[in-house]
């Protein structure tokens, strides 16, 4: 929603908006745009505002009150009617038309790989749109409005909006689609895996022929869906099986090294600052996508190397005595442990604390507990937080931090960021690694844990 208010104030519209949790970066970059952000929630500021179109998240459910606000008071006092709009479909509108957009989905890996093309796109002068679900720190911001052809867009297997429980990503017209993978997510929305593959079957679907479907080879769910749907041409990647594969992969302190590969063409000598294997793949997947736009490898080498993540996602803090800290989004519980491994491959031979705050609908339920005991495994001390809101839960669906913890060698629950900071104190020590996962603001705990340190 920040992004999409960014790139409407740089085509000429007057934005404000409304939350009820607003946490950097996203709180920083609207600032830095003036942006009005008013919260928390009221009829009031519609009332002040006066808009001409409303556009509605898709956290936003009937009762929030600015939402009833609009619903009954249809016309404002000066007689105007009030539209209200999904996201989706303004991106549609002013955004997606008389473009080309390029689409990348998938349960993990979106943001950085979203990034990553569009900087491989800035590289070679294409000039994109770009529509980030994070803060590309190559651009400084989460979006970009370009002059070019393509629009470079995260596609969000999520629901649009009250008003309609579709995925997002059904609404964005992918010429190109990436499909990175496929697993259980969003159980909120989603019964079972077989709804999420309708969805992206569905996604798939929407591909011309003339268009391309960049496809994971070493995920079975988006690589069997891609054989049974696409009507477009299909590239795979992987980092042992595709198109495109990676060889000769060296790890040090600075980066990742690798070669390209596909049908004896190589890229040879690529480096990242990226960490992990998955982020590889990501990488794989992105120069798919640029070689099918026939950008040289001379660019996709300089945009590889350049290329400096998105905040939150593997986000060194810095170093206080001895102690690094890292910042991650991380909470399904693949990404958990695929973070971990990256973290631990970059820093061996360092101890690893993971701080998880079960933040998503799917996190603070119960489904994933014992795919969360095996990931924290990964790591050598754990801090568990209370679920995020899980007020509406039942007690037997929420995440049980307190069974959690007992099956593992080092972990503690805790409901309250004070005695957690107190506790943290006593057991950090030089050499340490924090890794603190959280889908959102996580009251600023790394901030807090910079200051005990």
């Amino acid at each position: 929603m920040a992004s999409l208010a960014g790139l409407l104030k740089k085509k000429g519209y007057d934005v404000a908006g409304s939350d009820q949790d607003i946490y950097p970066p996203m709180s920083d970059m609207l600032r830095t745009l003036k942006i009005p952000v008013f919260t928390p929630y009221n009829g009031f500021h519609l009332k002040h505002y006066k808009p001409d179109i409303v556009v509605v998240g898709n956290a936003i459910g009937r009762g929030n009150p600015e939402l009833e606000y609009i619903l009954s008071n249809g016309l404002l006092p000066v007689g105007r009617q009030v539209l209200y709009r999904s996201m989706s479909d303004i991106l549609q509108e002013e955004f997606i038309e008389q473009k080309k957009a390029i689409v990348i989905t998938g349960t993990h890996g979106k943001t950085t790989t979203t990034a990553l093309v569009s900087w491989m796109l800035e590289c070679a002068k294409l000039d994109p749109t770009v529509f980030v679900g994070g803060l590309a720190k190559n651009f400084d911001s989460s979006f970009k409005l370009g002059k070019g052809k393509y629009v470079v867009i995260e596609g969000d297997e999520y629901d649009t909006a009250f008003f309609d429980k579709g995925p997002k990503f059904w609404h964005y017209r992918p010429f190109i689609g990436l499909v990175n993978n496929i697993e259980l997510d969003h159980i909120d929305i989603y019964k079972d895996l077989d709804a999420i593959k309708f969805a992206f079957g569905r996604f798939i679907n929407l591909i011309p022929k003339n268009g391309l479907l960049v496809v994971s080879r070493e995920n079975k769910n988006a690589y069997n869906l891609a054989l049974k749907l696409a009507k477009s041409p299909v590239s795979t990647f992987g980092v042992n099986a595709g198109n495109w594969t990676a060889k000769n992969i060296k790890y040090s302190d600075q980066y990742i090294s690798f070669d390209a590969h596909s049908n004896g063409h190589t890229i040879s000598d690529i480096r990242t600052k990226l960490i992990g294997k998955y982020n590889i793949s990501n990488i794989l997947g992105a120069i798919t996508i640029a070689k099918f736009l026939k950008i040289p490898d001379a660019k996709i080498k300089e945009a590889i190397e350049t290329f400096e993540g998105v905040k939150r996602r593997q986000e060194i803090i810095g170093e206080k005595n001895g102690i690094i800290v890292i910042d991650d989004y991380a909470h399904h519980p693949t990404a958990v442990r695929l973070t971990l491994d990256a973290v631990r491959k970059s820093f061996h031979g360092k101890r690893f604390v993971c701080v998880f705050e079960p933040g998503s609908a799917s996190s603070k339920r119960r489904v994933f507990e014992k795919h969360y005991i095996e990931s924290f495994k990964h790591a050598d001390l754990v801090y568990l937080y209370k679920p995020f809101k899980a007020n509406s839960l039942k007690r037997r669906e929420t995440f049980n931090g307190k069974y959690v913890s007992s099956q593992l060698k080092k972990s503690w629950n805790f409901h309250d960021i004070k005695p957690m900071l107190l506790h943290m104190k006593r057991q950090f020590k030089p050499g340490d690694v924090v890794v603190i996962m959280s889908c959102r603001g996580f009251d600023n705990l790394y901030k807090l844990i910079w200051d005990i340190l």
